[in-house]
């Protein structure tokens, strides 16, 4: 989406003589056409690397706060009569490294190491774009990301992780990235944005239905243990669907408009062949969701994540 913003940037009705305001715009495009790929790759890099110290930091604080005592390898569930939370004996997710006796203090470390990389990749950024204000926003998805669990108040456990993991992998991740790629965000970037927002709680939601006892048991209060484990499969479910949605309406328009402006493009078939992998993704995740194979539904819901990215990113190249 940025990348179509900037091509579209330097447009200029053809008269004579051309507005200097023509070639200001060229020049901005030249310098952000320039910059386009070290600044994605950057990017890219300070959301893995967040990621990762999130990953860490969330296992460390549950660790010490003993809400990962009793994990076993075993991830799938059983069913409880009632059909809410499973029984007493159900194995739970997979051992994390706190709680398989690994020193709390590395684990720590290691999410400040990654934490440490992706500030620095964020510098970057910043000098590059000269947007020095994206150090508050850096500053912001630090905090988000270690009192999702961390701390003495974690919003985590209070039916508030959710909503953070819309925003911060969703919207900031999303709209952040397109400013930093071209000066503005647009509404289609927007729709993107709440699009791998669902995406991201529906990874999440996954996860706690997978833990949904262990969560209950240690008071972690999340979607999930609030609404039961049916009834939460059923919000996960369209939580994905949704973003499906909201891919191929993205790609419809962009089609219609296309197709009115100068027919149906050669290459159209990128981004219609990416639709149709990622719904064939994010049906097998609605599947194992439904049949509580989180195992399988969890890798499958991180893939399909990323390939709704491509889908949006190659729909605005090639439409």
């Amino acid at each position: 989406m940025a990348y179509a913003h900037i091509e579209q940037s330097g447009t200029c009705i053809a008269i004579y003589p051309e507005p200097a305001s023509c070639a200001t715009a060229r020049e901005q495009q030249t310098l952000l056409m320039d910059r386009f790929w070290p600044v994605t790759i950057l990017c890219l890099l300070v959301a893995l690397f967040l990621q990762i110290a999130a990953n860490f930091a969330n296992d460390y604080s549950d660790g010490v706060r003993g809400t990962d005592e009793g994990r076993g390898a075993d991830m799938e569930p059983g069913r409880s009569s009632a059909g809410t939370l499973p029984t007493r004996d159900t194995p739970r997710g997979p051992a994390r490294l706190v709680a398989s006796g690994v020193n709390p203090r590395a684990v720590l470390a290691a999410a400040g190491i990654n934490a440490l990389i992706a500030c620095l990749c964020g510098l970057v950024v910043c000098a590059l774009t000269g947007y020095w204000w994206f150090i508050l926003v850096g500053f912001a998805c630090l905090v988000a990301g270690w009192c999702y669990v961390g701390g003495k108040h974690p919003y985590g456990y209070r039916c508030l992780g959710e909503v953070f993991v819309f925003v911060f992998f969703g919207l900031v991740a999303t709209c952040g990235t397109m400013f930093a790629l071209s000066g503005t965000v647009s509404l289609s970037g927007v729709w993107g944005g709440c699009a791998e927002g669902f995406v991201a709680v529906t990874v999440l939601c996954v996860n706690n239905l997978r833990d949904i006892e262990s969560d209950h048991d240690h008071g972690k209060h999340t979607w999930m243990t609030v609404l039961g484990r049916s009834k939460g499969a059923v919000l996960t479910i369209s939580l994905l669907t949704m973003a499906s949605a909201m891919a191929i309406l993205f790609l419809l328009v962009l089609w219609r408009s296309t197709f009115v402006a100068k027919g149906v493009p050669a290459v159209s078939i990128v981004p219609i062949a990416a639709t149709l992998i990622m719904c064939v993704i994010h049906a097998a995740a609605i599947a194992a969701i439904a049949k509580e194979r989180y195992k399988a539904a969890l890798p499958l819901c991180s893939l399909g994540s990323l390939v709704l990215a491509v889908t949006f990113a190659v729909s605005s190249m090639f439409m």
